[in-house]
């Protein structure tokens, strides 16, 4: 008997959310991808291929274990069978097993330690696959009907959610520093205690790092070694938040003195460490940053000794303008498809549902390329129209622009033509799926929790623009208030390019954007609005950036024209959808100068 089977792999949102330095999210992302893929390769043996709807790459050796494709966490499929209930069995042991003797069983085999819970890191790694399936008749029927039986059914399914507690022997152990509900597996006299001699202390919190990867306030889980400890084949890629943080620094160096500078000072600084310290972590990039010392450092005398070198080092660096300084800003940026919900359903046969697959899943093997190579970022997941990534502040508008263009193009017969017909159809046969993208720039030191919650706002503010295809930009500074943009993808692009190319230039100051604040807060809300913009066109003549006095009567004029163009969409009219305020175009000006490549 032939049926429509769907599954849905996790944990997802709450698995991610609980991440506490960049590793764990990414680690644990493509982990999920990983079991997803095993799911869904264990469906194609037991099936076929073609049987296989969502996700449907170009070919079935993608879904190999290890390969470069990112599998998203549901899977759609035409089963013949008599019996759902021991098909879902299959897969769900298949997964299980794979992610115990695969993954989990190599990582906790690694584990110097002795003294930590094993057993009870097993069976909480164990319990983590949540797999929910459905199954509805499929035979004669028609499939688009059939597809939303099931996808009703599996809704109802992942209400009814199962709850198992994994516990040890001993109720009073600690719980998990990173999701506040599973056991540490870690015994808390490896960690320093107050009665313990300086010395002592230094050395346990040494050995924390060493066989854990924990911090000295970390309690960690099973699951959380498993995310923080975890092998993968392309981890000497792997850039923390504050490698892409640093890479602007880094790169700005080199551009001005020199190929090799850049290594040299990081050689530099490496060479001031105490040798117990020089393999504490393996991107030597981190290190501009002294205040990343304090994750290793526990004596306070030695620290402050530490950091005073590595300011030293830094402080030496100087160039025509001034002296080099690292910008502790990143940016962690969100995408997600728009409509897809429409254009799924407009998918009347399994074989356009198919073709869909593979246009999301063409996408998805793309980005990786665009984000890590294209713009030195790092890729955490890309399963079919979603995509997280970090990025240098100096490249997330221009990886923006590479991923929306590829998104638009891979839904058409001639990706070189933007006239080119429509292969994938919504149900009004005419709209072509877009892509809304939220960014953060957020500080290399901030909670990775709170970044990632202010990444999906971010996102959310860009679908909520009239027909999507919308952009946000969160700036998040840590003295402040939190400034976000949002816009029409190629209005806003453009605009912010103009403002970084001016701003590059030494054309616009960077206190032009404050006074025109200033001034949309000081006039009254019934201030004529022309008035407005003769006041403001004022303020930008006033000011003008430091190094900019060589300007022509030429290059001016373009300037004020394009303020003007600026200022031509402001709109005092509050209760307009459209409505585009003075302060909007500052929060602009002050995101592009973020966004430019500075040091």
């Amino acid at each position: 008997m032939s049926h429509l089977m769907i599954f849905s792999i996790g944990p997802v949102q709450d698995f991610i959310a609980t991440a506490r330095r960049s590793r764990d999210l990414w680690y644990g992302s493509w982990m999920l991808s990983e079991l997803s893929k095993v799911a869904a390769n264990k469906i194609v043996e037991l099936t076929s291929f073609d049987n296989l709807i969502f996700p449907h790459p170009t070919n079935e050796k993608l879904l190999e274990p290890t390969s470069d494709f990112n599998a998203p966490n549901k899977i759609v499929t035409v089963v013949e069978t008599d019996n759902p209930k021991q098909f879902a069995k299959d897969i769900k042991d298949a997964t299980v097993n794979y992610l115990v003797e695969k993954l989990a069983q190599p990582t906790m085999d690694a584990i110097q330690s002795k003294t930590f819970n094993r057993t009870l890191a097993d069976a909480q790694i164990k319990d983590l696959p949540e797999l929910y399936w459905v199954s509805v008749p499929y035979n004669d029927r028609k499939y688009e009907v059939v597809r939303e039986e099931a996808e009703a059914l599996l809704i109802a399914r992942k209400n009814t959610r199962d709850f198992n507690q994994i516990t040890g022997e001993n109720r009073n152990v600690p719980k998990s520093s990173l999701d506040g509900a599973r056991e540490s597996v870690i015994d808390e006299d490896e960690y320093p205690d107050r009665k313990n001699s300086d010395p002592v202390k230094a050395r346990k919190i040494r050995k924390l790092y060493d066989n854990y990867h924990a911090r000295q306030g970390e309690r960690l889980s099973g699951v959380d070694l498993l995310k923080r400890l975890g092998a993968r084949n392309d981890e000497p890629d792997f850039k923390s938040t504050s490698h892409m943080a640093a890479i602007p620094f880094l790169e700005k160096l080199v551009k001005v003195k020199g190929p090799g500078k850049d290594k040299k000072l990081l050689a530099e600084i490496r060479g001031v460490l105490p040798e117990d310290f020089k393999d504490i972590d393996r991107t030597n990039e981190v290190l501009v940053f002294e205040s990343r010392l304090t994750d290793w450092v526990y004596d306070k005398t030695q620290l402050a000794d530490l950091r005073k070198k590595v300011k030293d080092i830094l402080d030496k660096e100087e160039y025509t303008g001034g002296k080099f300084s690292p910008n502790p800003y990143y940016a962690l940026l969100r995408a997600d498809g728009d409509n897809m919900g429409k254009v799924i359903d407009g998918q009347t046969e399994k074989r356009q549902h198919q073709e869909l697959s593979e246009a999301l899943s063409k996408f998805a093997r793309e980005v990786k390329s665009i984000v890590n190579e294209q713009h030195n970022g790092l890729l955490i997941y890309s399963g079919g129209d979603d995509v997280l990534a970090y990025l240098p502040i100096n490249q997330a508008l221009s990886c923006a622009v590479a991923l929306e263009k590829k998104f638009k193009n891979a839904f058409r017969e001639d990706s070189t033509n933007e006239e080119s017909p429509i292969k994938i159809f919504a149900e009004d046969k005419t709209t072509s799926p877009t892509l809304s993208i939220g960014i953060v720039v957020a500080h290399h030191l901030d909670p990775l929790s709170d970044v990632l919650e202010l990444a999906r706002s971010a996102e959310k503010k860009a679908k909520q623009i009239e027909g999507k295809n919308g952009l946000a930009i969160t700036l998040s500074k840590r003295s402040g208030t939190d400034r976000t943009i949002v816009g029409k993808f190629g209005d806003l692009h453009k605009r912010l390019n103009d403002m970084i190319d001016l701003t590059d230039k030494k054309i616009i100051s960077g206190g032009t954007a404050y006074e025109l604040q200033e001034l949309g807060h000081t006039l009254p809300d019934d201030f004529p609005l022309e008035g407005l913009k003769v006041e403001a066109l004022r303020i930008v003549k006033h000011k003008q950036a430091a190094g900019g006095e060589k300007l022509t009567d030429e290059d001016k004029g373009k300037y004020l024209k394009t303020v003007e163009g600026w200022l031509t969409n402001l709109n005092l009219n509050k209760e307009d959808k459209k409505y585009y305020s003075l302060q909007n175009l500052a929060y602009e000006m002050i995101i592009a100068k973020e966004l430019v490549e500075e040091v």
